[in-house]
């Protein structure tokens, strides 16, 4: 089954919020779940701490405590993420950081492999630093 997350992506200047739809079996939501409950971070987080705490981020759980389903949702969140640091480069560097060849009129529906070949080398992304999966709200409860 698809499910939607909300991914903040940290740009230069404003951040940007995203939508990314993961496709999960019941047995990942369960397993998923389970390590949201018992992560100290999401704790210690609703006890008091900002909305936006990096501790709050799914990535980062799943990172530490399931690589292979990290891998899953990176695959997907990547791709979404890289298109938002492409636009922001442009919008920001412009013909600096655009390449002469860049004839996309539209980058969200650009082909993602010619994007990436294209500014790839250009852009450094890790997840720790460039957004945030936000756990749904409706799993903090359960």
């Amino acid at each position: 089954m698809k499910y939607k997350f909300q991914v903040v992506v940290m740009l230069t200047y404003k951040d940007r919020e995203i939508e990314v739809e993961i496709d999960l079996t019941d047995k990942e939501v369960s397993h998923i779940k389970e390590l949201i409950s018992t992560s100290e971070e999401i704790k210690q987080d609703l006890l008091g701490g900002d909305e936006l705490n990096i501790e709050k981020d799914l990535l980062t759980i799943l990172e530490t405590n399931d690589p292979k389903l990290f891998d899953k949702f990176w695959e997907v969140i990547m791709r979404a993420v890289f298109v938002e640091l492409v636009i922001n480069g442009i919008e920001n560097y412009g013909c600096d950081f655009r390449h002469e060849e860049d004839n996309f009129a539209d980058y969200r529906k650009a082909n993602f492999d010619e994007l990436f070949a294209m500014y790839g080398d250009s852009i450094e992304i890790e997840h720790s630093s460039s957004c945030i999966c936000r756990i749904p709200e409706i799993w903090l409860s359960n």
